[in-house]
């Protein structure tokens, strides 16, 4: 008779080991890859707009080319991971991004240079949400949401490095330099990630005659586990819901994602309408670019806050975290109109909010959810940056546009509230 063991009792009752901190320090080195080449743009904006005549329409159209190709990854790409593997789809995701963001800098038109950064947003969109999903497999639930947004920091801390080496090079070298830095080290990631990162143990659990692989990681885990020729290693949230869409609406889980879904789209749509006109509003302000660049790249560092965030999280729940830090963070932003200060929790709350999608869906499900979490949220990212375009393009005052901004903030607080109410407070709240 076979011994059934919980995959989810292994990684709980054993500290971390080194195999979940190579996992863990991979994934934030993609994550850095990742936040490196999607904020880039920001920052070279005044760079590039002046290089090739681009009107604040044409720049709008380009920042939102690369945030709509991230929309397509985490709708399109990243719930592929559901089917093939985590592993897979982030090893063709860097190589996919790191390709595009070379051929940016060597575009020769400026439809290539759309193109290239939709594909280079593909790759991001759809790395980004299986980063969570397997990091977020390997955590034990005692400390997990913090361990997702420790490892999701290194998306921050790309974006911060983007924006250092920009106010450093640009002027000199060019805004081609930031993107052929951007595309170089995730190529040099890619083999890396295929020989030293591991499959999601959880997703080899549903695959059939994959239990001696179970076997070998869960005794990396916890090389004092005891394995017999009858064990077999378990799940024990439900797997057998189908991969798709309609799964993330079955089970009563329609109004907690549908909830989610609006908390990403606005708090997504603040973030992007901020971050890629920010330096290029700085600038208007006679601010040098060097300047310009590295405020913007203050906006940034405010994101380590999400450590406290993930902290809290797992003290206190999902719900009520995410409803104070988007509280605070739409006070914030109409701090930003009134008295030029920056806006960290915003940046904090939605690398939080990435952690409570991860534990909003079980294993089958996971990339799925995550991902389309992520991509209706990039709707919103898309919409940000052209909504910045048309309000600077018809002069509405910078601080109008920062108390504008306040409102999605406000609504993300709301749906946030209302997500704590879908589940038993054991279970999310």
């Amino acid at each position: 008779m076979p011994i059934e063991t919980k995959i989810s009792d292994v990684i709980d009752r054993h500290k971390v080991s080194n195999l979940q901190k190579r996992i863990a320090a991979l994934c934030m080195l993609l994550a850095f890859a990742e936040g490196f080449d999607a904020q880039s743009p920001g920052y070279i904006a005044p760079t590039l707009g002046a290089a090739l005549h681009f009107s604040p329409n044409a720049m709008g159209l380009f920042f939102s080319a690369g945030l709509f190709g991230l929309m397509l990854g985490a709708l399109l790409v990243a719930p592929l991971a559901d089917r093939i593997g985590r592993k897979t789809v982030l090893v063709a995701c860097a190589v996919l991004f790191g390709l595009a963001s070379l051929a940016i800098a060597a575009s020769a038109s400026v439809k290539m240079l759309y193109f290239m950064r939709l594909l280079a947003g593909l790759g991001i969109g759809g790395a980004m949400p299986n980063v969570i999903a397997l990091i977020s497999e390997y955590a034990p639930q005692r400390n997990r949401s913090l361990m997702v947004v420790l490892t999701y920091n290194g998306f921050i801390l790309g974006a911060i490095t983007a924006g250092l080496v920009a106010s450093r090079i640009v002027e000199a070298l060019g805004w081609q330099s930031i993107f052929v830095l951007g595309g170089v080290f995730p190529l040099i990631l890619a083999p890396i990630l295929m020989r030293f990162l591991p499959e999601s143990v959880r997703f080899l659990a549903l695959k059939e005659g994959a239990q001696d692989r179970v076997m070998r990681i869960l005794t990396r885990i916890d090389p004092e586990l005891h394995v017999y020729p009858t064990t077999r290693f378990v799940l024990d949230d439900d797997a057998g819901g189908r991969m798709s869409v309609r799964a993330l609406f079955a089970k009563g889980r329609g109004k907690r994602t549908i909830l989610l879904w609006v908390m990403f789209f606005m708090s997504l749509l603040d973030l992007y309408l901020l971050t890629n006109w920010l330096t290029t509003q700085m600038r208007a302000l006679g601010f040098s670019l060097t300047v310009a660049i590295v405020i913007g790249t203050m906006l940034q560092v405010g994101g380590v806050i999400g450590l406290v965030l993930g902290w809290l999280m797992d003290k206190i729940g999902h719900s009520r975290t995410l409803t104070a830090g988007y509280l605070v963070a739409g006070v914030s932003i109409a701090c930003i109109g009134f008295a030029g200060d920056k806006l960290p929790l915003l940046v904090a709350s939605v690398l939080a909010a990435n952690a409570a999608a991860a534990a909003s869906y079980p294993t089958a499900i996971r990339s799925t959810g995550v991902g389309w979490a992520l991509g209706i949220g990039r709707i919103g990212s898309v919409v940000g940056p052209m909504l910045g375009a048309v309000l600077i393009s018809i002069h509405v005052p910078n601080r109008n546009i920062f108390l504008l901004a306040v409102a999605p903030a406000l609504c993300a607080a709301l749906a946030a509230f209302l997500l704590g109410k879908q589940r038993p407070a054991s279970d999310f709240n």
